[in-house]
């Protein structure tokens, strides 16, 4: 009788207790989770972005003005230089056939032991170059030379572009209409190259078309972006993506926007609390994360950004997560 009466106890707690933790449990898993956000200060970048390409400012060929050969080239690209500044040395088709004959006189007296013969090509020689002069091809502007495209000893013609100048780098944007009335000359931008993704190159723009243009179905404008340095590794050609700032805020209270809910014509936040309750906000601007709340909030405050177990908690608290702001 005694051990059934001590069982009958030993079951008595081992039940009460079960039904205690299962209570607890109970109580726990209906106590709804939020994903809670604290109030801070931040900056908020509005921006477009577009892609264009690295091209020269100003582009000027340098041809030569005669017929001839290259004799001698002075710089290499990626050469600094000014204008006036001699590039290379030509020597005219006249100037080129009198002295690969002489040359030619020269070499045979020589072979033949010719000492008259060598004297006499060694004098025609010296004539061909007093009477004919190479010909200097020089810089018409100041800049860098981007492209060359000669070496000594090269047969060229009036046709041949053998040098290429450029006076600074800028990026050449594609703009379509729908975001060209967001762009003005003085704009900041931001340049960064796929060649280069993790260098951001301030920028500006300086001159936006007023004569659209058709490209792949769409109108697009033109538009230059001049970087404020330009870097050495930049080269012409190169795809480039630039971030147009439409509205950069410094210092500002910022939240998530996931965290913003619109009812009926009223905006609100959920302030975290026993129990949690709404907040009517006023917001500014937004870059698509995060958003400016001017009135309604300070910082510190903690809000509820978002339910973990949904549709937990009791009528009142599911009631605060109406629909999320639409954007």
């Amino acid at each position: 009788m005694k051990k059934f009466i001590i069982v009958i106890v030993i079951l008595g707690i081992v039940g009460g207790g079960f039904y205690l933790y299962t209570q607890r449990k109970n109580n726990n898993d209906n106590q709804p989770e939020y994903q809670v956000e604290t109030v801070k200060k931040g900056t908020i970048t509005v921006k477009i972005i577009h892609m264009g390409t690295i091209q020269p400012y100003t582009r000027v060929e340098v041809k030569p003005t005669l017929s001839g050969r290259v004799d001698s080239v002075k710089v290499s690209e990626r050469d600094i230089v000014k204008e006036g500044d001699i590039l290379a040395w030509i020597s005219s088709e006249e100037r080129v056939a009198l002295i690969d004959a002489a040359r030619a006189q020269l070499e045979e007296a020589q072979q033949n032991n010719d000492a008259k013969g060598v004297e006499k090509a060694k004098q025609a020689y010296q004539i061909a170059e007093k009477a004919y002069r190479p010909i200097p091809i020089t810089a018409s502007i100041s800049g860098e030379i981007i492209k060359r495209e000669c070496e000594p000893g090269q047969n060229v013609t009036p046709t041949n572009t053998i040098f290429v100048l450029s006076d600074s780098l800028v990026a050449n944007v594609e703009v379509d209409e729908t975001d060209i009335g967001k762009v003005e000359v003085g704009q900041n931008a931001l340049i960064t190259l796929d060649a280069f993704p993790n260098e951001r190159v301030k920028s500006r723009v300086v001159k936006i078309s007023r004569e659209g243009r058709e490209s792949s179905g769409i109108i697009v404008y033109d538009v230059m972006v001049d970087p404020v340095n330009v870097p050495h590794y930049w080269s012409s050609g190169m795809t480039a993506n630039v971030e147009f700032i439409l509205q950069n805020k410094k210092d500002i209270l910022v939240i998530p926007e996931r965290a913003v809910r619109e009812q009926q014509d009223t905006t609100t936040v959920i302030l975290k609390g026993s129990p949690p309750k709404p907040q009517v906000v006023k917001l500014g601007i937004t870059d698509g994360k995060m958003i400016e709340v001017v009135e309604g909030l300070s910082e510190g405050d903690s809000i509820i950004v978002s339910e973990i177990n949904r549709g937990l908690g009791s009528p009142e608290e599911r009631s605060l997560f109406g629909p999320r702001r639409k954007r």
